[in-house]
């Protein structure tokens, strides 16, 4: 892709997550985005010469929770990429991270090389490998060299808690981030042929003490506005640049 970026569209699990970025966006609902029996929530506006989407994957109103994980992610991104066509998709949030690889509570990660799936086991030649997935991830490395932002492979699962076989997957990968939705919005770019990286910020270490869900609840306000800032440095480093001039 030659040209500049036009149309980026931002994806996000929960409202917690994406509201700070709408409110600084200053983003407006936008019913067309997506069908209106889907419970994704649409804003858009732009961003100097920049056409901005945000999708965020809504309520399960039956428990009033947010709809997280790989399903509402699948088809929240390919809704999006039918109704948007971004020249960009950025998958923002939180995840767990690793203090042994750097992490710190707000640090931000872009992804790198590619994303796997860490809880997928079907143990039959061919099938594990599709399983994990390896869904190639966009070359943002001279981006990320001159914002100053750490690389690494995003790693998706269905699971929040701290599974040892999970674990044991993402360290084969040397994953910086686990987290629930990326690689099924991968998965869809990959179809579609759409540019994909991810921004996340980290909410909890795994190889510290406690568990990964009361880590999640403290400190997600905090890891929310993470997103914020580095997500404003990116849209303005986007600016005139094409999908190519990202790599390095």
């Amino acid at each position: 892709m030659d040209h500049p970026i036009r149309r980026i569209s931002l994806l996000f699990a929960m409202q917690d997550e994406a509201r700070p970025v709408i409110d600084q966006l200053g983003l407006v609902p936008d019913e067309e985005l997506h069908d209106s029996d889907l419970p994704f929530q649409s804003y858009s506006g732009c961003h100097g010469n920049i056409d901005v989407s945000v999708a965020v994957s809504g309520h399960d109103h039956r428990f009033q929770v947010d709809n997280i994980g790989p399903v509402a992610a699948t088809l929240m991104t390919y809704t999006t990429i039918d109704r948007f066509a971004p020249d960009l998709v950025i998958s923002a949030g939180t995840a767990g991270g690793f203090a042994a690889r750097g992490a710190e509570i707000g640090t931000v990660y872009l992804s790198d090389d590619r994303f796997v799936f860490h809880d997928r086991v079907v143990p039959l030649p061919g099938f594990d490998e599709s399983a994990i997935g390896h869904y190639p991830a966009l070359n943002v490395r001279r981006m990320a060299r001159d914002l100053g932002l750490p690389l690494g492979i995003v790693s998706s699962g269905s699971s929040l808690q701290k599974q040892p076989r999970d674990i044991d997957v993402i360290e084969t990968f040397g994953a910086v981030a686990k987290e629930m939705e990326a690689a099924a919005a991968a998965w869809v770019c990959m179809l579609k042929g759409t540019p994909f990286v991810a921004l996340k910020s980290i909410t909890n270490l795994l190889d510290g003490p406690g568990t990964s869900e009361e880590h999640f609840v403290k400190n997600l306000a905090h890891s929310s506005q993470s997103p914020q800032v580095q997500l404003a440095r990116v849209l303005e480093y986007l600016e005139g640049k094409n999908i190519a001039g990202l790599s390095g």
